[in-house]
């Protein structure tokens, strides 16, 4: 099996993901966005992962790239591939679907609990969720749920926190694959676009829940085991 991922920065890669993709027999291959932007062939991958990124999907002006990459990756939904996005990624996926993609109330940075709905119990991928749980969070926008798709989880400002669509597309608005190994990069790497508000700590506040990555890993794990389960 063959896992090609979209990367827009060069410290948010494949994380947690890629530890499982190696466990799994996965090959890899990469479009870096912030180096070269050169799309693959539909042909030459089976999952798609879009990781996250500090632009946003209206911030064409200053990255030409995005309505060719959301183009890419509705193709790859129709095409039956298996899309997953995070963060930036969940909405680029939203916003392939025709989804609304806006500036959020608040800013949700650090690790905050997010509610899985019913919907996530009966469902074979999110059932692996508990009803609540600590994740890592580092975005401005959101987005309104896509027609057609079922919603998995929520928090206080944000409502869409996970969906999924049809029996292919996985989108979580929170960092699962973030690691005790790559999580201290990243805060360091975003320590200056943290906006001070009621859902955003420190860097220091963030590194004291630096193990809840261990169990978010552990769950991430389960999760594509499924969606494996899926191609099979």
């Amino acid at each position: 099996m063959r896992i090609h991922y979209f990367q827009h920065n060069h410290f948010e890669d494949l994380g947690y993901i890629d530890d499982w993709a190696n466990s799994n027999n996965f090959t890899t291959s990469v479009t870096r966005f912030d180096l070269k932007p050169k799309l693959p062939l539909l042909q030459d991958f089976d999952w798609l992962v879009i990781m996250g990124g500090a632009m946003g999907v209206h911030d064409s002006d200053q990255y030409p790239w995005i309505p060719e990459e959301i183009e890419f990756i509705k193709k790859a939904i129709l095409s039956g591939k298996i899309v997953i996005g995070v963060c930036l990624g969940s909405q680029m996926i939203a916003s392939a679907l025709g989804a609304r993609v806006y500036k959020n109330s608040e800013p949700e940075m650090g690790f905050w609990h997010i509610k899985f709905l019913p919907s996530a119990q009966k469902d074979d991928v999110f059932r692996h969720f508990p009803k609540e749980l600590n994740v890592m969070h580092f975005h401005f926008d959101t987005f309104t749920l896509p027609e057609g798709a079922i919603l998995m989880a929520s928090s206080t400002v944000t409502p869409v926190q996970a969906f999924r669509y049809s029996t292919n597309v996985f989108a979580l608005q929170f960092h699962s694959e973030l690691t005790v190994s790559n999580l201290p990069t990243f805060i360091r790497e975003l320590e200056t676009e943290i906006i001070p508000g009621p859902l955003a700590q420190n860097p220091y506040e963030m590194l004291q829940k630096i193990n809840y990555c261990i169990s978010n890993n552990d769950i991430f794990s389960k999760v594509l085991d499924e969606i494996l389960q899926l191609t099979k």
